[in-house]
Parts: structure tokens; C-alpha cells; sequence
């Protein structure tokens, strides 16, 4: 696991510093290097567990260096050294839910056969998963960040993939004929409307609907969809 782990952070190394590899070979990346690194990462992960848990729970502004400290095992001084305030390191938990998010998405996706099941496994695998990251669920459904140009841009990145994984389903659906044919415009328009739609569905669910939770809509809508695009209009 560990020789692993290693080899990982030394392909990272390489991509991040390919001019110095072609220069000075592997002799310049020492075992000890390669150590570090490992650590860092391991201390990082700890600090990220713990402020997950705090920001979680008491969000951003009532949240302090020093409860992240204490959460995580730390000094406050070695939470400096990795991050200059609790600013960086909530980006970095939103950043971490939102790979955790992204992945249970596809998985959700491949799991299923069929277009109309992919989207709705797509619908209920968002709806489950943003739940349990609280915090990167704060920064797509709300306002109160856009200020913080690093998650601005992590709301921006996430609505790409989810645009991107709804066109995968369409075009997918549209080649094998459970949709009808679907220029690129209109599957860009389509998908932008599905998240958008998608994204509406959740703003109940911050006031706990049970219905919803149950998933009670996501197959109405989807339903919706395919009236509006299956091969029978």
C-alpha cells in the first residue's frame, strides 16, 4: 500500500516538474523526498477530516483555527504551515466533497443500463450525496461565497461535469434509439435545463420534505423528460 502511494506521488512529482526530471533524471527525487511528501499528505488529511466535521456542524464563520486544531490532533502552528487561514482550508474540504460527490455520481450513472434509469440514478445519487457533504452543498445552493473567487470556481467546475454527464446519457440514449436524434445545440440546451431542473428539486429538501426525500419527484420528472425527447415524438 505504501510502495503504492508512493509511486503515486512520484507521477505527480514528474507531471509538476517534468523540466527538472529531463534535466537532473529521478536522482533528484531522494527516498526521503518522496517520505515527506507522504506525510504531508497524511497531516493534510487529518486537518480536512476534522474541519469537515466542524464546518459541518457549525459552519464557516463560527468555526476557528483553533477548533480545526484541536479536531484534528494539531498544533495550530502546523495548521499554518499548510494553510494560510480556515479560508483555504474550507476550499479544501468543498474540494474534497465535491470529488466524493463527482465520483458517486458516475458511479451511479455505470451502474445502470438504460438512458431513462441513468438519469434518475444521476438525480437520486446528487440528491444522497450532496446531503452528506454539507458543506460543499452550502457553496452550490447558495449565495453567501461568491466572494471566495477558489469556490466560485468549484460551483462553475461542478456544473460542467454534471452538464457534461447529462450529454454523455443523451447522446448515449440518442444512439441507441431510446431518444430521438439530438443535434449538439440542442443536447447543450437539454442537459443545461435537466441541471438546472435538477437543481431546483433540491431547495425543498432543505426544509427536510419527507416526500422528497423518498424521492416521490425524480421520477415525475424524469417522466417529463421523456415525453418531451423519446423516440416516439
Amino acid at each position: 500500500m505504501l510502495a503504492a502511494r508512493k509511486n503515486c506521488l512520484l507521477s505527480r512529482w514528474l507531471l509538476n516538474n517534468f523540466n527538472l526530471y529531463c534535466t537532473f533524471g529521478l536522482n533528484l527525487i531522494s527516498s526521503l523526498q518522496i517520505d515527506n511528501m507522504i506525510k504531508d499528505e497524511l497531516v493534510i488529511a487529518d486537518i480536512l477530516v476534522g474541519a469537515k466535521q466542524l464546518f459541518g456542524k457549525h459552519g464557516l464563520k463560527k468555526t476557528t483555527m483553533e477548533d480545526i486544531a484541536s479536531a484534528a490532533g494539531k498544533g495550530k502552528s502546523t495548521l499554518y504551515y499548510y494553510f494560510p487561514s480556515k479560508k483555504e482550508i474550507f476550499e479544501a474540504v468543498v474540494e474534497e466533497e465535491m470529488k466524493v460527490v463527482v465520483k458517486k455520481l458516475r458511479e451511479a450513472i455505470n451502474s445502470c443500463t438504460t438512458s431513462r434509469e441513468k438519469l434518475l440514478a444521476f438525480l437520486k445519487a446528487q440528491f444522497s450525496s450532496i446531503k452528506g457533504n454539507h458543506s460543499f452543498r452550502l457553496v452550490v445552493f447558495e449565495d453567501a461565497f461568491e466572494s471566495m473567487k477558489m469556490l466560485v470556481y468549484l460551483k462553475s467546475r461542478y456544473e460542467q461535469i454534471q452538464i457534461d454527464m447529462v450529454k454523455e446519457v443523451l447522446l448515449g440514449g440518442s444512439q441507441t434509439g431510446e431518444f430521438r436524434e439530438l443535434s449538439q445545440t440542442k443536447m447543450n440546451k437539454i442537459a443545461l435545463v435537466i441541471i438546472t431542473a435538477f437543481r431546483g428539486l433540491h431547495y425543498p429538501s432543505m426544509r427536510q420534505l419527507p416526500e422528497l426525500a423518498e424521492g416521490e419527484y425524480f421520477d415525475e420528472m424524469i417522466d417529463l423528460l421523456m415525453e418531451g425527447i423519446g423516440k416516439n415524438q
